[in-house]
């Protein structure tokens, strides 16, 4: 029996087939389509999933010919009213990138068949039935031929429209945004003033027009309101695009070079349950949101970088299958927010243009932040403050650190830090399968060397489950044996994680911290609480 089958194979569908197939298990990901999707769905690479992509040797690949993205310029009119910039984060990405979605699944898909795997196109499924030890499947290819096979597991990341979704009969509760749209991938001519790192939001009388930020090849994505009562059909023409632009933006922009035009409409939506059984759903399969914000295809690479490592310890037999409850504890609710948020924005720039002219002003002053909410916004948007404090796998330890990242905040990264002689930093390292042990030596070597040899030694009783590294500001001394040292000579790792005094940090495979300790050997504390694993 085959492990894992992946239903769907975009963004979501080859992150969890990519993150599976590098930890070693066999997965078999299947798609109806004959090719990647040509059309531009997707705009933006956030911050966050850039650092994914980092520890997976894929950023500068995918950051190819990307434009990065600093902000908004909002106009009312035609004429320009405000400037919003987005706040710059910390390194290694301070602003996310704007993309085109088929490149980002190219990179992925070439890399993907560097470990073996490949997505079988022109494959639908058809029918499922699960039972206590697996999960039956029925497949049909494109011409019609049946296949049947059975799998320990099976992962929805087929999209909003999940076959998948509907064979295990579960709705996807939300609503239907009122106003249609239009958009298009163009070119346009007449448009130089227009500062490239930048979308640009025309709000007009009639509606809204929104040129994103700009696209390899010169190109860009733009999406116009349509009148509330409008009801579009078939596939747009450029002209109808091209008198939206005139009316709401400006005379001079010319559209040219449609490489696609349609209509959509925006769906806030979520399924009522991400796993049932043996069965899994992720990205567009399980939550739609509106596209303002762009994080559609990055919160579905989220949720396969947060589900594929617990899934691969169960399919090896070092956790127990109770670890795959925390993927809906922890990403259910990030969707549920982002529904919240995304639909709020929505609600905001449609009603623009229905409110009096002192409502308006008030509403653009609205857009001015104090520079603290600046950088809080900026962060959101670029999701590196996701926070799965609540879960069952973050724990905060009596004798806790008092500074540095708590357990369930991203696990930041540090730059001039040096592995085996080679500099790097955190990001950079390469991404292990399981969890990694930072073990700290604090300011002014206050650790002694045989301290933390022996915490290192000690957490080799879970060798099959994580990674330790001894964190050094130099080199003196000798004996370290086969640990890994990672040397930090500026203080900067220290600095960053509070490690004035000797600590650990236990970080878990997907980045995130799962527990810190002023007692260096103390991660036994970690694995005894939870009891989720095999040693």
């Amino acid at each position: 029996m085959d492990k894992v089958l992946v239903v769907g194979g975009r963004a979501t569908g080859l992150m969890m087939t990519l993150e599976l197939a590098r930890r070693g298990v066999p997965t078999r990901c299947i798609d109806l389509s004959s090719s990647i999707d040509p059309h531009v769905r997707a705009n933006l690479v956030h911050s966050r999933t850039l650092e994914i992509f980092q520890g997976l040797g894929l950023d500068e690949e995918v950051s190819r010919g990307s434009t990065p993205e600093k902000g908004y310029v909002f106009y009312h009119d035609g004429a320009r009213v405000l400037e919003r910039p987005h706040a710059t984060i910390e390194p290694p990405f301070p602003y996310g990138l704007a993309q085109v979605q088929p490149h980002t699944e190219a990179v992925l898909e070439t890399h993907l068949k560097s470990f073996g795997a490949q997505v079988e196109r022109g494959i639908a499924l058809a029918a499922l039935a699960q039972d206590a030890d697996g999960v039956d499947v029925t497949l049909h290819d494109e011409n019609g031929a049946e296949e049947q096979d059975r799998f320990q597991w099976v992962i929805g990341c087929d999209g909003a429209h999940s076959t998948l979704r509907h064979l295990l009969g579960d709705g996807f509760s939300g609503e239907q945004d009122a106003i249609p749209y239009i958009l298009g991938d163009v070119v346009i001519s007449g448009a130089e003033d227009l500062e490239p790192h930048k979308a640009h939001v025309f709000l007009h009388r009639s509606g809204e027009f929104y040129v994103f930020t700009r696209l390899p090849e010169n190109r860009f994505f733009l999406i116009a309101s349509l009148d509330k009562e409008a009801a579009p059909a078939g596939t747009p023409v450029l002209e109808e695009l091209q008198n939206l632009a005139t009316e709401r933006a400006r005379s001079s922009f010319q559209l040219s070079d449609p490489r696609w035009l349609g209509y959509f409409q925006i769906h806030h939506r979520l399924a009522p349950r991400y796993r049932r059984d043996r069965v899994f759903l992720a990205g567009d399969a399980a939550h739609i949101q509106s596209p303002f914000g762009g994080h559609g295809m990055n919160t579905g690479i989220q949720d396969a970088h947060n589900l594929a490592w617990k899934l691969a310890l169960v399919v090896q037999k070092r956790a127990k299958a109770e670890i795959l409850d925390t993927y809906s504890v922890e990403r259910r609710p990030v969707a549920e927010e982002l529904l919240e948020t995304t639909r709020q924005i929505t609600n905001a720039m449609e009603s623009y243009h229905t409110l009096s002219e002192p409502d308006r002003d008030t509403f653009i002053s609205s857009l001015v932040l104090p520079e603290e909410a600046q950088l809080e916004a900026a962060r959101h948007l670029q999701e590196v403050d996701l926070d799965y404090s609540a879960s069952p796998l973050c724990l905060t330890s009596e004798d806790s650190v008092q500074a540095g990242p708590a357990p369930g905040v991203r696990a930041p990264d540090a730059s001039d830090v040096s592995v085996a002689g080679h500099p790097t930093s955190l990001f950079k390292m390469p991404t292990e399968a399981g969890y990694r042990l930072y073990l700290f030596q604090g300011a002014s070597n206050a650790a002694p060397l045989a301290e933390l040899t022996q915490a290192a030694e000690t957490a080799q009783r879970y060798a099959a489950l994580l990674t330790p590294y001894i964190v050094k500001m130099d080199m003196d001394g000798d004996g370290f044996g086969e640990h890994a040292v990672i040397l930090d000579p500026q203080g900067t790792m220290h600095e960053i994680y509070g490690a004035s005094s000797p600590c650990a940090y236990l970080i878990r495979p997907d980045g995130y911290v799962a527990y810190r300790s002023a007692e260096l050997s103390s991660v036994d504390k970690y694995f005894d609480t939870l009891d989720l694993f095999a040693e």
